[in-house]
């Protein structure tokens, strides 16, 4: 039975890397622990802006798992998937108000996934913007990263790394969140 599994583990990785084929991430996933630190905050509801990508910004509209593209599952980049994100948790704490005066918005500087046997990374990094009434309140750039493990074999690799990038995007919006620079700029 253990030979079936690996042939067909085997003929799944052949069909990914003949075909290139593109694949979308998966639908962001809300961070309860997100959620609970702008909860806690104490901040005032805000308004999401536009994201943008910066030029040139790397892995803005596509990035590479061993060969395969995997594009935004959210508008034409993943600036669009850093907006829903952000949008999504700032709803479930209820600070999201789309005719507040204060604006989040921003500019994805860039993200990628090294899918390097063993241990496979991702980061995502963007600039974030709070304002009111034309007034800048906070501009920073935010990083997140994370690692999990990997497989040599493509057909693992590939699916645990699209998995993940979920993952990558809660950690940047966690050390967002949790900026006390931040949380003042909201209040």
């Amino acid at each position: 039975m253990a030979v079936f599994n690996l042939k067909g583990i085997a003929v799944v990785a052949a069909v990914l890397v003949i075909s290139g084929c593109a694949m979308k991430a998966p639908p962001y996933d809300v961070s309860i622990d997100n959620i609970s630190v702008l909860k806690r905050s104490g901040s005032e509801p805000v308004r999401v802006g536009a994201f943008t990508a910066n030029a040139g910004a790397k892995g803005a509209r596509e990035i590479s798992l061993r060969g395969n593209g995997m594009t935004s599952s959210v508008g034409n980049d993943y600036a669009a998937y850093l907006t829903q994100a952000l949008t999504q948790e700032l709803e479930m704490a209820k600070r999201l108000n789309p005719a507040a005066a204060l604006e989040v918005s921003g500019t994805l500087v860039g993200t990628d996934i090294d899918t390097a046997f063993g241990t496979a990374s991702g980061y995502i990094e963007a600039r974030f913007i709070v304002s009111k009434g034309g007034q800048v309140r906070y501009d920073k750039v935010k990083r997140g990263d994370f690692s999990w493990e990997s497989s040599f074999i493509g057909a693992v690799a590939i699916p645990a790394a699209q998995r993940n990038y979920p993952v990558v995007v809660q950690h940047m919006l966690s050390s967002l969140y949790s900026d006390v620079d931040f949380q003042n700029a909201l209040k």
